[in-house]
């Protein structure tokens, strides 16, 4: 029998008589085992079914039991924070629902269990996609999370991707978008992809949010790193990096303690590392200046890194052992020191974890105190410690400090680990009160499962512990033990209440879930794209619609109108087993196919289409056409291009055998010269050069067909990976002859054999009087190597986005992650040009705010003042490749692509307008979206402007207003769009609904009928409105027509708030979107 907790003092033991009084104690302690379990609140009984659970009783084990990373009490509830499958739907605890995880949820003894974010594998959520770590709230009401998560689900609103592990959670947004990623597209949370954050704590005094766990961090060039660990200003709204900080093994940072009482505030970081400070070397390394402070550290602005122990021996075994913390070999994490949390109390630091021993290799175990005197960690507990792993610390309001863990915890149904490290029973959590100098077990203490993670949290005398355990008393486990001392994942110590004669009081019920609905409207501009183009039904009579799925999905890489036609090119199998590869909509016949496989025209997809003179060119890598095809409408057929090359006759763009890609042309229309850019194996020959086939993918045929070959080629950077292509070309047309711009992927110009002195990068302007291309644009410092400091002192030449860095990713989210290609090129009249696609311009700079000036990913501008690229709008860019430009007018410039937002996060959808003349980046409408999928597969919008009409095309099926929208009418847009700004397109637009009183639900167990008579009228114009109810699989059901609706409703006693649908039938035959119709209901 071990010896009672509650009789060690000061170190010794207390024993006033030998012989029959320690007996006597011994028998007291062995008889009276429950002693102190009257503090055992036994409120958490197990649920008797999985949707059951309520404010009276535990967690239930629904799919798995629940994994709580972090609990914290605040504004009343007890929030617990880490993946729990519960079983149960989130939003109707009534409700049974696999495959869905609860990542944050609470606990209150008036509502119950409450999810604040959830995700299911198939339907989504709200929040984050996995787990979270850890939380903190902000003083203005916001809430921060983190965790191992990508993704961001907002019911009725936006989808976030790409998100690094961190996400704000603001309950006062008016919008749908309550969560958002925290600072930009490139720089969020962990900030380089990959890792995940276990840390989270908010400075008051310096308003900086730090982040703590295992990643990367903000890319930068060795030696200097900033991993493991760095902060976000929110008076800056970027991050900032704390370099040289934890190194050796694989850092991790778990907790995080911002302790206010000094100027700055002191910042303790716990967690798995070997050293911090200095030069951010390994003390092994004779050059290294940094020290050894294994697992826990704190640093102050001004101060720096302060390492635990100070001043401790770098060099010699005494060095790397004796003093410092060593794993336990036997504990769960094994392999190295673990500090999973810690307490501030005044001058006093307590660490709890996985660790075996301190100086002198005297034991100490998973429990330690710090010792200024002997700069040295040290054993408080006077008995080496406890027997496995501790999770938690924190202090009480009764003075006490609570430590909870695997100690005491079952290894089989009938052993247990030892209790503390001596032998001294404890079963999952302690406390050690400072004014007696006593350490005790909590009555019994925890029936624990087998390998335990039990966590606690205090609020007051009250003391919340959640983990692995069902029941209060080692002895009680498994479904004999007595009902009565089950305590299921969930259980409540309070040292100044005795529950066996004042027993908890809690509620039997869990507040409804209230589903948020938004108080903003649609989209400004919304209202100005067109509803006609909806997924064609079957037995469909209109010929004006959307496009259908056909046997997959269409594949539209260009779009261009000649005359009343709209032609597409891409890839459609619009009818089995036929592909189309150009097609157009007619206004009377609907969709016609122009080209298809094994029929007529081009027998490829092509990479793009352009109108030129009445005749549709067809460009891309096409075979059957050498490149390039061309259709005249007038004549309905197809034909090659045709010309000469110094007497001999070629096709297309003169690869032999049609092979190669043309990815673009341009059209001179005062000389009828025709240009086109791609990637092909050159037959022509450049006369006069020691390589005459050393020619760029550049053409140029006149009116007359003649064929001119446009400088040498245009080279890869590293001629081991010929990685290079032309993607796009602009022509200067106020310029006689006509200035040439040409962009994509390459590097060096000139002839062969290559030289550091002809480098171009990505973008390049042609030199008539040499005869050759040359860089366009200079200044660029980032990527400078020493061996081209002397051909570039004014820094690389062109627009550098390198193919290639290691140990950076420079585009991440982008189309082709390290493959950078500049698929647009626009030019306004003061010959500045603008560059769009896959490409970033980034910045090393160890102030990242400094960066933000610099860096622009997805579009950039070059200056022709000072010769130099740099950000083309006020944000940095956008989160994805931009694929097509179109001036609107001299000032604005109408993008499209597969871009969802621009590099702050503002939702976009993969069309916008650029005012070149403030830099502000505009959403047009809403822009287009795709149910589920957006930031996945890339849209790849591609556009057509006749007039005020902005049309477009590709992989989306709405336009403004997304399909899982609760605050506005969805637009379904199917693959086709049409945006003008002069017109109001919506049948919805003058639509009033009269507003819709509560209905009361029905108390108990069973439910009731209710009908509410709903009311909507035309302000203006004529129309038929239209009622409709969904169904649970999406689908709308008609209810009828007309001013009036009398919805009928089936509630219980937890319904929350009911919808029906309502929609306007213009006198042209097109409806207007499903606009929701709240019935609010009122809980009795």
């Amino acid at each position: 029998m071990g010896r009672s907790s509650g009789l060690y003092r000061g170190g010794r033991w207390i024993i006033q008589a030998a012989g029959v009084f320690l007996l006597c104690c011994i028998f007291l302690f062995s008889s009276s085992a429950w002693a102190g379990d009257e503090h055992w609140s036994m409120q958490f009984p197990k649920p008797a079914q999985v949707t059951q659970m309520s404010a009276g009783t535990g967690m239930a084990d629904g799919v798995g039991s629940p994994s709580v990373r972090r609990l914290k009490w605040h504004d009343g509830k007890l929030w617990m924070a880490g993946v729990w499958q519960a079983g149960v739907d989130a939003r109707d605890l009534g409700k049974r629902l696999p495959n869905q995880s609860w990542h944050l949820w609470t606990w209150s003894p008036e509502s119950g269990y409450e999810v604040k974010a959830f995700f299911h594998s198939a339907q989504g959520g709200e929040g984050p996609d996995g787990v979270i770590n850890d939380f903190v709230f902000l003083p203005d009401g916001r809430m921060v999370v983190a965790g191992e998560f990508t993704r961001l689900d907002n019911a009725g609103g936006n989808r976030y991707h790409r998100v690094n592990a961190l996400a704000v959670y603001d309950p006062r947004e008016p919008g749908p978008d309550r969560w958002r990623p925290l600072g930009r597209v490139q720089y969020n949370g962990t900030v380089s992809p990959g890792g995940s954050i276990q840390a989270l704590a908010y400075d008051p005094k310096g308003d900086h949010l730090y982040i703590g766990g295992s990643f990367v961090g903000v890319p930068l060039t060795l030696p200097v790193r900033s991993n493991a660990f760095h902060r976000y200003s929110f008076k800056t709204g970027t991050y900032e990096i704390l370099p040289s900080g934890p190194g050796g093994g694989t850092p991790r940072v778990r907790r995080i303690h911002v302790d206010t009482s000094t100027t700055p505030s002191t910042i303790y970081i716990a967690g798995s590392w070997h050293y911090v400070g200095g030069n951010g070397m390994n003390p092994e390394n004779s050059l290294s200046t940094a020290s050894y402070s294994t697992a826990f550290a704190a640093w102050q602005d001004g101060k720096g890194w302060i390492p635990y122990p100070k001043d401790f021996p770098r060099s010699g075994a005494h060095g790397k052992a004796d003093g410092i913390l060593q794993r336990a070999a036997d504990y769960i994490a094994f392999d190295s020191v673990v500090i999973r949390d810690f307490l501030v109390d005044g001058k006093d630091i307590w660490i709890c974890g996985s660790f075996a021993e301190g100086r002198d290799q005297k034991p100490l175990r998973g429990i330690a105190r710090w010792d200024e005197k002997q700069n040295a960690w040290v054993d408080p507990t006077g008995r080496g410690g406890v027997g496995r792993d501790c999770f938690s610390v924190e202090k009480a309001g009764d003075g006490r400090i609570y430590f909870s863990g695997a100690f005491g915890g079952r290894r089989s149904v009938t052993e247990f680990y030892d209790g503390f490290k001596n032998g001294d029973s404890a079963h999952g959590v302690i406390a050690y009160d400072p004014q007696k100098d006593v350490w005790s077990s909590l009555g019994s203490g925890l029936s624990s499962r087998v390998m335990p993670e039990i966590r606690l949290v205090t609020e007051g005398h009250d003391v919340y512990i959640a983990g692995d355990f069902n029941h209060i008393g080692p002895e009680n486990f498994g479904a004999s033990a007595p009902a009565q001392t089950q305590s299921h994942y969930l259980a409540r110590w309070n040292s100044a209440i005795n529950f066996k004669d004042h027993p908890a009081s809690v509620s039997s019920v869990n507040k409804p879930y209230g589903l948020r609905i938004a108080s903003t409207g649609a989209p400004a501009g919304s209202e100005h794209w067109s509803r006609a183009f909806v997924a064609p039904q079957r037995g469909e009579t209109r010929k004006i619609t959307g496009m259908n799925d056909g046997t997959g999905v269409p594949d539209i890489s260009g779009m261009a109108w000649i005359g009343d036609e709209l032609y597409f090119g891409g890839s459609w199998e619009a009818e089995r087993g036929t592909r189309w590869y150009v097609w157009r909509l007619h206004p009377e016949r609907g969709y016609e196919r122009v080209a298809w496989a094994r029929g007529d025209g081009i027998q490829s997809p092509p990479e793009g289409i352009r109108a030129i003179q009445g005749r549709l060119y067809a460009y891309g890598a096409i075979s059957s056409h050498s490149g390039i095809g061309v259709y005249d409408p007038a004549e309905g057929s197809w034909s090659q291009i045709r010309g000469t090359y110094r007497g001999q006759n070629v096709v297309g763009n003169t690869a032999r055998g049609g092979t190669g890609v043309v990815n673009d042309i341009a059209f001179d229309e005062r000389t009828g010269d025709l240009y086109i850019v791609g990637n092909w194996a050159p037959t022509l020959e450049m006369p006069g050069v020691a390589y005459p086939l050393d020619i760029a993918a550049a053409l140029r045929i006149d009116a007359k067909g003649e064929y001119h070959i446009m400088g040498h080629d245009l080279k890869a950077e590293d001629p081991n990976k010929p990685v290079k292509g032309i993607y796009s070309i602009v022509l200067d047309t106020t310029k006689t002859p006509p200035g040439i711009f040409v962009a994509g992927t390459f590097n060096y110009y000139g002839p062969v054999p290559t030289s550091r002195a002809r480098m171009a990068y990505n973008v390049a302007r042609w030199d008539y009087g040499a005869g050759d291309w040359r860089p366009v644009g200079k200044g660029n410092h980032e990527h400078l190597s020493p061996l081209d400091k002397g051909h570039y002192p004014d820094g690389l030449p062109g627009l550098p986005a390198k193919t290639n860095e290691p140990g950076f990713e420079n585009y991440a989210g982008f189309l082709q992650e390290g493959f950078p290609r500049i698929l647009a090129l626009a030019l306004d009249k003061n010959g500045n040009l603008y560059a769009g696609g896959t490409l970033g311009i980034v910045s090393r700079n160890e102030n990242v705010l400094a960066r933000h000036s610099v860096e622009t990913y997805g579009i950039a501008r070059y200056d022709a003042r000072s010769d130099t690229w740099g950000p083309a709008n006020t944000t940095g860019g956008v989160s994805r490749d931009v694929r097509q430009m179109t001036w609107l007018d001299d000032n604005r410039l109408l993008l499209s692509g597969s871009f969802i937002y621009d590099e702050a996060w503002n939702p976009l959808h993969n069309v916008a307008v650029l005012d070149i003349r403030t830099g502000k980046l505009s959403p047009l409408g809403g822009g287009l979206l795709r149910e589920g999928q957006a930031h996945v597969v890339g849209s790849q919008v591609v556009h057509a402007v006749r007039g005020s009409e902005l049309w477009f095309a590709g992989l989306f099926d709405h336009a403004g207003v997304n399909a899982n929208a609760l605050h506005a009418a969805p637009v379904v847009s199917k693959y086709l769009a049409m945006y003008d700004p002069s017109r109001i397109q919506d049948p919805n637009y003058y639509l009033e609904l009269s507003p819709v009183e509560p209905v009361k639900a029905p108390s108990g167990s069973g439910s009731a009928s209710v009908n509410v008579e709903l009311k909507a009228a035309l302000r203006q114009g004529k129309g038929e409105i239209r009622w409709y109810e969904r169904r649970s699989d999406g689908a709308y059901v008609s209810r009828g027509s007309g001013n009036t609706m009398r919805a009928s409703l089936r509630l219980r006693s937890d319904s929350g708030d009911q919808f029906y649908y309502v929609s306007v039938m213009g006198e042209d035959g097109i409806e207007g979107g499903k606009l929701p119709v709240r019935i609010p209901v009122k809980q009795e």
